[in-house]
């Protein structure tokens, strides 16, 4: 079909839908709407159209096609995606000057094993004890890495002081040397 023969079939047609419109019949028909859920009311306009010349015409008479603009069928209803925000989470419980006491300071564990000792005829005992893969071979009196001072060797237990803290800990030796 060329250019010309399917213009004038357009034309034709819309020739044709224009004079339906305008020189139709008078009483609007009415129309079922869609099978749905819900039912929509429908607002029904009773009006006599007054002798209007064209286009103003043909839309007074699709008046009556009017719906109410909340219908979920409404043509150009407007719609919202809007959700409120959540409510601001409640305030923290108060607290009381009690809670505010900051916890007393501990010190850590001990970080040692204790794996043995030795005693030379006439000398002081030595003592062995690892962190990790490190062996300390140490003496009443002497300091481990200048964190801890070693105090006393009470006969199952040496005692130790955590200097940043100043205090004692005890590391168990099993027996006496």
């Amino acid at each position: 079909m060329n250019t010309k023969t399917r213009s004038k079939v357009l034309i034709g047609i819309a020739v044709a839908v224009a004079a339906y419109v305008i020189l139709g019949p008078s009483e609007p028909q009415t129309v079922d709407a869609a099978k749905s859920g819900e039912s929509v009311p429908v607002r029904e306009v009773h009006t006599k159209v007054p002798p209007v010349q064209g286009a103003m015409r043909a839309l007074m008479l699709l008046a009556h096609r009017v719906t109410a603009a909340n219908a979920s069928n409404a043509l150009f209803a407007t719609h919202s995606w809007y959700v409120p925000p959540p409510p601001p989470p409640a305030p923290p419980p108060t607290t009381t000057a009690a809670s505010l006491v900051p916890p007393v300071p501990t010190a850590p564990p001990l970080p040692f094993q204790y794996i043995g000792s030795y005693k030379p005829d006439g000398a002081a005992p030595v003592f062995f004890v690892t962190k990790g893969d490190r062996v300390y071979d140490i003496r009443v009196g002497d300091t481990l890495e200048n964190t801890y001072s070693v105090d006393a060797f009470n006969g199952s237990q040496l005692l130790l002081t955590y200097k940043p803290l100043n205090i004692q800990q005890q590391l168990s030796a099993g027996g006496s040397p």
